[in-house]
């Protein structure tokens, strides 16, 4: 694969997507929950009252992880938009497994640590030796006995990373030789299928490539763009209106409930206008959020696939300390978002101690072939 300089509007919207992914999920150990305070007003004090209010955003922020996807068929795709690449699928397939791999065995590992530690501490039910093996395996996706070490669910999207890279050399054919429009055929009556599959009651393949493909493959085709240069001629008030609707069927489908493949079709809609929109808007972006906010949320960017990594099994962690020390989860929404301090950190720990070494060992390997 080519290599290609970082692009840091890419390292600010994975920084701005793991944060989403993160606030979706502290509320699950470390709050009381947004029902639990209005059924019961009267048990909590009108600051936490006041504070629960900031957490309207986060029930919708679990589609976060569509902007994951897409930025993933990006970078894949982009080393090879020029159009007179010639790949070695050999060397490629070697630095996705050393890319991917260690880390996550890493974070499963610490996972397991975690888990038995609140195993023996306070009886958590989540210590299943046979669900690490299946997760060690990447198997834990697919049948028999599919499903995920509720430790650290947040790992069922490492295979399924794995079968887009799996999928990519086809993609890259295709898109090579101005096929494209049989790849989107495919793609997409891979998904119909899957989804006509999952009324009939193979709810894991909503866990797939097979639905999930296309969300992916946009990624790559918007990187063939950007290569191209053609970003820059997708006006802003065309993009405005347009990112502005889908977000707001978006926010109704969360909100009514919609059938779930449905909802990922209208979050991934949204989602890749507002790709395009800060691919193509950096200028107007650095205007509107800062320098420092968007260099700020572009290193948390940096080091966001340790965090999204292990995120979750620190939230159990502190959950289970913080209920020993104050008797019950926070009330004060606040609170949550003071744990993402220590998490934030520790995962720039694994960074610096597990993922960064192993990828920087990896490329100079790779480099003396």
């Amino acid at each position: 694969m080519n290599q290609t300089p970082r692009i840091q509007v890419i390292d600010f919207l994975r920084g701005l997507s793991c944060l989403g992914v993160l606030l979706y999920h502290v509320r699950v150990e470390l709050w009381v929950g947004w029902w639990q305070i209005t059924s019961y007003p009267q048990e909590y004090s009108s600051f936490a009252k006041a504070t629960a209010w900031l957490s309207i955003p986060t029930p919708f922020l679990g589609y976060a992880i569509l902007l994951f996807f897409l930025i993933s068929g990006f970078c894949i795709h982009y080393p090879n938009t020029s159009g007179n690449t010639n790949p070695c699928w050999k060397t490629y397939f070697i630095r996705r497994f050393w890319r991917i791999y260690p880390a996550y065995f890493g974070a499963l590992a610490l996972t397991a640590g975690i888990s038995f530690l609140c195993f023996k501490l306070w009886g958590d039910k989540t210590w299943d030796i046979e669900r690490i093996l299946r997760v060690a395996s990447l198997s834990q996706n697919y049948p028999p006995g599919n499903g995920q070490f509720l430790s650290n669910p947040s790992l069922w999207t490492i295979p399924l990373e794995l079968e887009f890279y799996i999928l990519y050399p086809l993609a890259f054919c295709l898109f090579g030789k101005l096929r494209s429009s049989l790849l989107w055929i495919l793609s997409l009556a891979a998904s119909a299928a899957s989804i006509y599959l999952n009324y009939h009651g193979y709810n894991w393949l909503s866990f797939t490539a097979l639905f999930l493909w296309p969300s992916w493959l946009l990624g790559a085709w918007v990187s063939q763009l950007y290569g191209d240069q053609k970003l820059g001629s997708l006006k802003l008030h065309y993009q405005v209106p347009i990112m502005v609707l889908s977000l707001s069927f978006a926010l109704l489908s969360r909100y009514q409930n919609w059938d779930s493949w449905l909802q990922y079709i209208i979050w991934t809609t949204f989602y890749l206008f507002f790709f395009i929109f800060c691919l193509s808007q950096v200028d107007l972006l650095n205007r509107i959020i800062g320098r420092r906010i968007l260099s700020a949320i572009s290193w948390i960017g940096k080091i966001s696939f340790s965090l999204y990594l292990i995120h979750f099994p620190l939230f159990k962690l502190f959950g289970y300390l913080h209920r020993d020390l104050w008797g019950e989860k926070p009330a004060n929404f606040l609170v949550p978002l003071l744990y993402l301090i220590p998490v934030i950190f520790l995962a720039w720990i694994f960074f610096s101690c597990v993922e960064n070494p192993i990828h920087q060992w990896s490329k100079k390997k790779m480099n003396q072939f």
